[in-house]
């Protein structure tokens, strides 16, 4: 860290990466605060100040203290760290039911190719008799002693 330079020590609340990275973030503002930046507001005409965010209001690093950054910045890594392990065993815990649903399908498309196999089968068996009924009434009508 360097809170020494005005390039980390000020944060324009209007540009871009405040709104997308901070502001948006639950607690993003309060842990600033919480390190000791304090609002300022934008002077008139925004002399000196090169960004885009016209006369939104500044985040300066008034008093740098090195131990509360450096807790600040342990703590947001704890923070980030638990972050991820939520989002891991929430994954899992979705892998886990996706896998649960997968088998239950499975289970269920075996039950229906075992019902359709079972159906064709009966159909094949029909199908057979027939032909066999089929055979022998065309043996007995071959025969010629069947002739009344």
């Amino acid at each position: 860290l360097h809170p020494q330079e005005p390039k980390y020590s000020q944060i324009s609340t209007g540009s871009a990466a405040y709104t997308g990275k901070i502001a948006c973030a639950k607690g993003g503002l309060r842990f600033l605060r919480a390190v000791g930046f304090e609002k300022r507001e934008a002077a008139a005409g925004g002399a000196g100040c090169s960004s885009d965010a016209g006369d939104a209001p500044t985040l300066v690093l008034a008093a740098p203290d090195a131990e509360v950054l450096e807790a600040g910045k342990q703590a947001l890594k704890a923070a980030v760290k638990e972050f991820g392990a939520k989002v891991e065993a929430a994954r899992a815990a979705e892998n886990k039911a996706a896998a649960f649903k997968l088998a239950e399908l499975k289970r269920v498309s075996a039950q229906n190719n075992s019902k359709r196999d079972a159906t064709a089968e009966a159909e094949r068996r029909q199908i057979m008799e027939g032909m066999a009924a089929d055979k022998a009434e065309l043996e007995r009508q071959r025969d010629p002693s069947n002739f009344c």
